[in-house]
């Protein structure tokens, strides 16, 4: 098991940056891959999130190596091209100097995860119609060179030059990453990257590389009682391409409710012909992703990492 980080070491982290005091240093969240810590100088009150990433022992997804180290370069981007409420980032080391993991530092914001508010229906419309209003603007950035993929500085892959190009780069390597850990065999990997490449042609409909946040679900995002947003979370797994990716992810963890849909401006439903291939792959990658999340200690649930991936199979073996 990796060895997790402790108070002891969270308020050095905290003390090395914001400067030595008495600091009151809490874990919280369910931290399973990153560790989070709050932090409060009892001086004068100020609070800080400390969030450490896992270290690279773990087993993880290609994308998940060290993804951590493009959040200071989108958050400031979002902050300066949007208005998405996205936490400034205060500090960050990455150089592995004071402890064998990256970690960053950000102000405490307000609110609880929508996943643990008790809302009323009319704040939880609010809060929704306010996210789907969010993510139309973070649809928006798009990237100077045009280039796909999952682009930050964790360097999991090399951009490519189409969506098309991408996708298949990223769909390639989860599939690897599920053969590595004992689940898939290289002939059910052929076979789907196969299916893939016979419908490769739906991919050309994007033509324009934009920002995906790439885990729209509800622990990321943060609400006062009366539904107000103050925080979108976690753009450790940010990709650029196809907004429709970001969207079925968001259909996936059931946010894509009508009143996210008023917000976003649009809706955007994708059931009949290529759109609806599209569709289909996107939430198989989104899927098979938990079989590699089974098999590590986050879960250690290898009979769970089956099923999803007889799932998996199941889907797109439909398709065929």
């Amino acid at each position: 098991m990796t060895t997790r980080i402790d108070k002891t070491t969270a308020k050095s982290l905290i003390a090395a940056h914001l400067g030595e005091h008495d600091w009151d240093c809490r874990s919280f969240g369910a931290g399973k891959f990153s560790q989070t810590f709050s932090a409060r100088n009892p001086a004068d009150g100020s609070e800080y999130v400390l969030r450490v990433a896992p270290p690279d022992s773990m087993l993880q997804l290609f994308y998940e190596y060290r993804m951590m180290r493009q959040e200071p370069a989108l958050h400031e981007r979002l902050l300066g091209e949007t208005h998405v409420p996205v936490p400034p980032i205060l500090a960050h080391d990455f150089s592995r100097n004071r402890v064998d993991r990256d970690y960053l530092i950000m102000p405490m914001l307000p609110g609880v995860p929508l996943s643990q508010a008790a809302l009323s229906n009319e704040a939880r419309h609010r809060a929704l119609r306010e996210w789907g209003g969010y993510t139309a603007q973070l649809h928006s950035l798009t990237d100077p060179g045009n280039r796909f993929g999952y682009l930050g500085e964790h360097h999991c892959m090399e951009p490519q030059p189409s969506w098309r190009e991408a996708f298949r780069d990223m769909f390639e390597r989860e599939l690897q990453d599920i053969v590595k850990c004992g689940v898939y065999d290289e002939q059910t990997a052929s076979w789907a990257l196969d299916l893939l490449d016979r419908h490769s042609s739906v991919f050309d409909s994007c033509s324009t590389s934009r920002l995906l946040h790439g885990d729209i679900w509800i622990t990321n995002l943060l609400v006062k009682a009366d539904g107000a947003v103050t925080a979108v979370l976690d753009f450790d797994r940010a990709c650029w391409g196809d907004v429709e990716w970001d969207l079925a992810i968001a259909d996936y963890c059931g946010v894509t409710r009508s009143a996210f849909w008023e917000g976003y401006g649009r809706e955007v439903r994708r059931e009949s012909g290529g759109a609806a291939i599209r569709r289909l792959f996107y939430l198989v990658y989104e899927h098979q992703k938990y079989i590699v999340i089974s098999m590590s200690e986050r879960r250690n649930d290898p009979p769970g990492a089956r099923r999803y991936a007889a799932e998996s199979v199941g889907m797109l073996r439909e398709l065929e």
